[in-house]
């Protein structure tokens, strides 16, 4: 009679917690995994001349690196995010920890060392044009086996930080979805992983050819977005709407974390949620700075 009691307690419990899945499906993550750094941000009415001195008009601070802005654009959009990356144990560092943590997204920094994090110098001219000099690191890290993986539905590559993400890549068992935005040392090894891959224009292997020509049976799906153009995939190209940029900083990678949200968590078909991310990454350019089209009124209600 015992037996029979604690069986069918043990139905009642499994049927419960079937229930319960049902009425509160557990959500969904999503993991980025890359480079994060500090962007210090200059505005010029126009570009300097060589060997002189010139005032900006603007400037401001702000994290950056693709995995990190596409981690806090799928966390703002009210996505689970957590970010793998290397920033080291500095005082710059806490400031980047802090940071990350307002907006949601949960970091995994797996430097083991007190290096500076990367560091970037951006000046953006009055038409929203850029030019960037860049200074990244590479980190001693932590033991990267005591990393788990299998808690999430979809993982971000950028390509960066190689001494985290190769070790990772090969870990990982969700879906990948590759920002391919030049072509890195060791890109190989992304591509032959990738379910998904979202490519810039300028993105081509030595032979010359772009994303739709590489020899990749894996990569199920493919894009390339080409600035203020259309969006190029297999099927043809998806229109976007036209508007005024003032500051293009970081709408690539808003766009791959808009496109991660919708693609996951809205569930959207893989060109439905490439025009979703087209349409916040057109949002983002309106504004200075990568956070401003947050507080943007089109961006209301859009979550």
């Amino acid at each position: 009679m015992n037996e029979i009691i604690e069986s069918l307690k043990d139905r009642d419990e499994n049927t419960a917690y079937e229930r319960e899945k049902k009425i509160n499906p557990p959500k969904k993550k999503a993991v980025f995994i890359g480079l994060t750094g500090l962007d210090y941000i200059f505005y010029l009415d126009e570009f300097p001349q060589e060997n002189c001195k010139c005032k900006a008009s603007g400037y401001a601070r702000y994290i950056g690196g693709p995995a990190a802005n596409a981690a806090i654009t799928y966390a703002y959009l009210g996505g689970d995010a957590t970010l793998i990356t290397a920033y080291g144990n500095s005082p710059e560092s806490r400031i980047i920890t802090e940071e990350l943590a307002s907006y949601g997204v949960k970091v995994i920094n797996a430097s083991s060392d007190d290096t500076l994090p990367g560091i970037s110098s951006i000046c953006i001219s009055g038409e929203g044009k850029r030019t960037v000099f860049s200074g990244q690191n590479t980190y001693k890290t932590i033991d990267l086996s005591t990393i788990r993986l299998d808690e999430y539905n979809l993982a971000l590559f950028d390509c960066n930080q190689q001494e985290v993400s190769l070790p990772l890549l090969e870990r990982v068992s969700c879906d990948i979805v590759l920002d391919a935005g030049s072509y890195k040392t060791n890109i190989e090894k992304f591509l032959r992983k990738a379910d998904i891959v979202i490519s810039s224009e300028q993105f081509r292997d030595d032979a010359g050819r772009d994303i739709f020509d590489m020899p990749f049976d894996n990569i199920s799906k493919r894009a390339m977005t080409r600035g203020g153009k259309s969006i190029r995939t297999a099927n043809g190209e998806i229109g976007i709407e036209p508007v005024e940029c003032v500051d293009s900083l970081a709408a690539g990678d808003i766009f791959h974390g808009a496109f991660c949200y919708a693609y996951l968590e809205k569930e959207y078909a893989f060109e439905e949620a490439l025009r979703y991310a087209s349409d916040v990454a057109g949002e983002s350019v309106k504004y200075r700075g990568p956070r401003a089209w947050m507080n943007g009124p089109d961006m209301q209600g859009s979550r």
